[in-house]
């Protein structure tokens, strides 16, 4: 496959690509797929041989997995530049242990984990980059699962608020929620009822203001303090 030059040059700012020479940047894309999916297009389902990982050009895709009773849970919302499934390379399962799917219109590039592999084994750089990227990884997941058990809901939807407007880096105290209320309720087991009743309280004592999807923060030492 022979890279489009903005890919090249969007593949060359990630932290898994940009150790590698042009030569073997050559010998990852020539085993790659260029795909553009729908929203509700799946990539791989729980279960299925786990032989790629990805890289999302432009869209969105969740991971997620379904519980017993058929709930979905949302683990991850994947953005723009942001690669996903990569840690099943060192996994000891051949399978996939979650789903992913487009969350609306979505490029991206399908990489071969294989061919991946074989050049970790000869460029330690590029291991190291990807125990890095694993280990932030496992950081935000601790983070989760410390959220997620001990505090209630209005705390995860405001420290979902909180993380949003340090995650943009804006100089502004707005921001756009990246996915529609369901998926964020999801991702912050809670019911998406209970989403919205805890921003109309939050918007209620004006500490915030929403447009849409459109997010203000009006008072942010209140909005830390909010119970």
């Amino acid at each position: 496959m022979v890279l489009h030059r903005v890919h090249h040059q969007i593949l060359r700012s990630h932290h898994l690509f940009e150790p590698l020479n042009e030569e073997q940047l050559d010998e990852l894309m020539s085993t790659s797929h260029l795909l553009s999916i729908d929203k509700g297009e799946p990539l791989f389902r729980q279960g299925e041989p786990a032989d790629s990982f990805y890289f999302v050009i432009a869209g969105a895709v969740k991971i997620y997995r379904l519980t017993p009773d058929g709930q979905e849970k949302v683990f991850e919302v994947i953005g723009d530049r942001q690669t996903f499934a990569e840690a099943m390379m060192l996994m000891d399962t051949p399978n996939y242990v979650a789903s992913a799917e487009a969350v609306c219109p979505t490029q991206l590039y399908r990489l071969s984990n294989s061919t991946y592999m074989q050049l970790l084994q000869s460029n330690s750089r590029l291991t190291f980059a990807l125990l890095g990227k694993l280990c932030v990884r496992l950081h935000q997941r601790v983070n989760e699962i410390e959220t997620l058990s001990l505090k209630n809901a209005t705390h995860r939807v405001v420290r979902y608020l909180l993380t949003q407007l340090v995650r943009l880096q804006t100089v502004e105290s707005q921001f756009e929620l990246p996915m529609a209320k369901q998926l964020i309720a999801g991702h912050l087991s809670i019911q998406p009822e209970t989403f919205s009743r805890i921003i109309r309280r939050l918007i209620d004592e004006k500490i915030i203001t929403q447009d849409g999807r459109q997010i203000a923060i009006l008072d942010r030492l209140r909005l830390e303090q909010f119970e």
